[in-house]
């Protein structure tokens, strides 16, 4: 099935976001440091961080309506969320991120209500396509972090908690060829996420090998104007 992206949702949303001056996004592909670099900023500068994952996989999807958010209600209501995922080509996996990145905007919207502006907020990653994110926020809020290139069978490995993702895919059916297509699909999502922010003219920092973490924060916290 094909998605379509929601331009009342990006409006909307573009409206709520616009009216905060400190809110920040972090992106990024696995691995590259997201998670660690906003908690270090979260700490040093005490802006409070959005769990963009946390909420997509979990808060969220009491909250998917088919209304409004067609596409995560499809991937919410299926039997098995990631065994119906990964039976997707890339082209329409893709298709389904591009879809589903204004729904996670709409509650994200929903959720500033919430909170005071003034409080200013730290966006931990989520997110496929910073093209889109860039309809709805300035690019000079938006920091692209990026790593030496590794294999995506590398990345899933380093941790247990990224172990843990190989482990269930390994409980679907076939579930070699799951784990082939989940390494290839990382990949590509490293790769868009790389070129929309170039293209977008979204920063890029790249932590050097000697680079502590404290160091790479500041330098992070400089590319977003904190």
């Amino acid at each position: 099935m094909q998605y379509t992206i929601n331009q009342d949702l990006l409006s909307q949303s573009r409206a709520t976001l616009s009216e905060w001056d400190n809110l920040y996004w972090v992106v990024g592909g696995a691995g590259s440091g997201k998670t660690t670099i906003c908690g270090a900023l979260a700490a040093s500068h005490g802006i409070p961080v959005y769990d963009m994952d946390a909420h997509i996989y979990g808060a969220y999807h009491g909250r998917f309506t088919e209304a409004r958010h067609p596409a995560n209600k499809a991937w919410s209501s299926s039997e098995n969320g990631l065994a119906w995922l990964l039976d997707m080509s890339w082209e329409a996996f893709d298709n389904f991120n591009r879809a589903a990145l204004p729904e996670y905007l709409d509650l994200l919207a929903e959720d500033l209500q919430n909170i005071k502006p003034d409080e200013g907020l730290l966006i931990d990653g989520g997110i496929c396509n910073p093209a889109i994110i860039a309809q709805v926020m300035p690019t000079g809020r938006i920091v692209c972090l990026a790593m030496p290139e590794r294999p995506s069978s590398e990345i899933w490995q380093e941790s247990g908690e990224r172990r843990a993702m190989k482990e269930m895919i390994y409980q679907l059916p076939n579930p070699e060829e799951a784990w082939r297509r989940f390494l290839e699909f990382d990949g590509r999502i490293t790769g868009t996420i790389l070129k929309e922010c170039q293209e977008n003219n979204i920063p890029v920092c790249s932590r050097g090998t000697a680079e502590t973490v404290d160091l790479f924060a500041q330098r992070v916290a400089g590319a977003l104007g904190i």
